[in-house]
């Protein structure tokens, strides 16, 4: 017997609201009882590439018509039966943007009338001339919806007889939309429940201020326009924040926010600081648990003081010459940077380190000597990622070991990353061996180029000759300390890791698609086993 067929249409449609549309559409020819629960499927999806099977681009107006006649029949029908819509998902781009705003009016107006709770309208404008779609405004009065989500069209300020009444609105998403400032503050001031607002690559704004959003929780601004000066956050309610500027140089601007004693993540992109001005942005948020910062501009020393925070993220900042932190609870410390010299720190927390370093200079002694300083600080250094590309390593072993004797540091796993010319390779990696141990050493190629690295290694490692240094030396020298060597090769296959057989190379692989072969690394990976001396100071 057909018992799925016979169970409650609410059953059933939760059932099909795991399906996609190509799937939901399917099922209508099942039979007539599944037409109707087809029909009736209060999860209306249209988009107009899978409706035609073609690319955007490759539409005419002929196409945007017969898409929009399906649409306007499907709305029809479906609210005949006068049934509440729980979702609309419309994704359109529009050839004829004004005849076509009419048509576009009325559906938003069904959705509102019949209860719409989740909306996502996607538009684009594919004519040349200056015309956005404008948001009907039939939207503002929608008061059961949810969530929100817009892209592509102009949002302008109601009229004298329209008022904003999203009462019910918890989660709202503007990308690539048109909104004054006026606009944007009314919007957030005017949804009394609003609790998530992601604004992304937006423009025609110059000051942009949430304010008088009482329940906002989640807060994520992506710009990609240089127009914004002032970024201004009065959301004391606020308990995760994301603020990311790009396109074009970093430039000062104006960012304040008050005092949010629920905030609890932060995620700053971009971002320019003076001297003081970071230390007074950060004491607003004294609950911080976790603090992401990618390639802002931050003050030469960085202090940063909380028994809170436990999971702590620098991504190539500029400018940075100290980090002093106390934090003692810290979980988790990430540190990427790009720029000389390598800045000093200090830490009390212990908690697995994982640090990327990069030169494009001289790889000289002084570099050397200022990434063994750093990371000296730490014990428990997980992941290291050197990347050197440098026409010149100029340094001299024997002084290197001088200016720093101590042993080289214990690390899990060292990723090199070297484009140096191949007569440095053994300075590289002596230079390397003195700052660290690592219990494996990692290695990708991309390049018939990179290969030389990883087949000069090999030798290295395999042959190594240990009656290279005078008993003075053995103690410094990494040849005396490497007890065993095992390797592992394998294809990174867009973060997928596939295994190479014996004896066959990328060429005779079989990992094609469309008769391409897709981004691919050959990794090599070195399982090295240390006989580590003792220092004095372990002895003692």
């Amino acid at each position: 017997m057909d018992r799925i067929t016979e169970l409650p249409t609410f059953i059933i449609h939760h059932i099909m609201s795991y399906l996609s549309a190509k799937e939901i559409a399917r099922t209508s020819i099942l039979s007539k009882r599944w037409c109707l629960f087809c029909i009736s499927f209060p999860i209306l999806e249209f988009d107009q590439c899978y409706f035609l099977g073609k690319a955007i681009t490759l539409m005419d107006i002929s196409d945007e018509k017969k898409f929009m006649a399906f649409v306007d029949a499907s709305l029809f029908r479906f609210c005949k039966l006068r049934f509440r819509m729980q979702e609309l998902r419309l994704f359109q781009s529009f050839l004829d943007v004004k005849g076509s705003a009419p048509l576009l009016d009325k559906w938003i107006g069904l959705a509102v009338d019949n209860g719409i709770k989740d909306l996502v309208l996607m538009v684009h404008n594919m004519t040349q001339e200056d015309t956005v779609c404008i948001l009907p405004q039939t939207i503002f009065s929608a008061k059961s919806m949810a969530t929100l989500s817009l892209f592509g069209c102009r949002m302008e300020q109601p009229s004298d007889t329209t008022t904003i009444s999203l009462d019910s609105l918890k989660k709202l998403t503007i990308e690539n939309v048109y909104i004054n400032d006026q606009m944007f503050q009314k919007l957030t001031s005017e949804c009394p429940s609003l609790e998530d607002f992601e604004i992304s690559a937006c423009w025609g704004l110059k000051n942009l201020c949430v304010s008088k959003a009482h329940k906002l929780k989640k807060l994520a601004i992506y710009t990609f326009y240089e127009d914004i000066d002032i970024v201004e956050i009065v959301v004391p309610s606020l308990q995760q924040l994301t603020l990311l500027f790009c396109n074009g140089e970093m430039r000062p601007r104006v960012v304040k926010a008050v005092r949010s004693p629920h905030l609890t993540k932060l995620m700053l992109t971009s971002v320019w600081f003076m001297d003081e001005e970071f230390d007074r942005f950060i004491s607003k948020f004294p609950l911080l648990e976790d603090l992401l910062l990618r390639f802002c501009r931050l003050p030469e020393m960085v202090k940063i003081a909380s028994n809170q925070l436990k999971n702590l993220h620098f991504n190539s900042c500029e400018n940075l010459k100290a980090i002093d932190t106390d934090t003692p609870n810290l979980l988790s410390f990430t540190f990427s940077y790009d720029f000389n010299p390598i800045p000093t720190i200090a830490m009390n927390a212990l908690c697995p380190w994982k640090l990327c370093f990069s030169c494009e200079g001289n790889l000289d002694m002084h570099w050397y000597l200022r990434l063994k300083k750093f990371l000296g600080v730490e014990k428990q250094i997980e992941n290291l990622k050197l990347s050197l590309e440098t026409c010149e390593v100029s340094f001299n072993l024997d002084e290197l070991s001088g200016c720093s004797p101590s042993l080289p540091l214990q690390v899990g796993t060292l990723e090199l990353y070297a484009n140096v010319p191949l007569s440095d390779y053994e300075a590289l990696l002596d230079g390397v061996f003195q700052i660290c141990y690592p219990r494996t050493l990692r290695v990708s190629t991309m390049f018939e180029e990179d290969k030389k690295l990883i087949e000069w290694l090999y030798e290295q490692l395999r042959n190594r000759d240990v009656t290279c240094c005078n008993p003075h030396h053995i103690k410094y020298c990494w040849r005396h300390h490497l007890e065993d060597i095992k390797i592992q090769r394998y294809l990174q296959i867009e973060e997928s890791f596939v295994v190479i057989e014996d004896n066959k190379t990328f060429a005779d692989s079989k990992y094609m698609m469309d008769g391409r072969y897709p981004l691919t690394r050959e990794v090599s990976e070195f399982n090295l086993d240390w006989s580590v001396p003792v220092s004095n100071d372990e002895q003692c």
